[in-house]
């Protein structure tokens, strides 16, 4: 099995993104509603942002990380144009 695709730093890099994103995400979400196990599961278990993004789900607060992300992804895409 060849495993070049990994060889390619962009591939690791976008995973590390995306991981940090969703646990920061989550574990402040959880945070802020006092939900003392979900935050340590997400500190203790590493999901590549899968248990944050449940978590999230779950608790019906994805949909705003979603459009918050996708307003911050807007602003930056303004900025670069000027």
């Amino acid at each position: 099995m060849d495993w070049q695709i990994f060889n390619n730093g962009f591939v690791i890099f976008f995973l590390i993104v995306w991981d940090l994103f969703w646990k920061a995400t989550g574990l402040w979400k959880s945070a802020k509603r006092g939900d003392t196990l979900w935050f340590l599961a997400m500190i203790l278990i590493n999901s590549i942002g899968i248990l944050p993004i449940f978590y999230l789900w779950r608790t019906k607060q994805l949909a705003g990380v979603l459009e918050e992300a996708k307003g911050f992804f807007k602003k930056i895409n303004i900025l670069r144009k000027r």
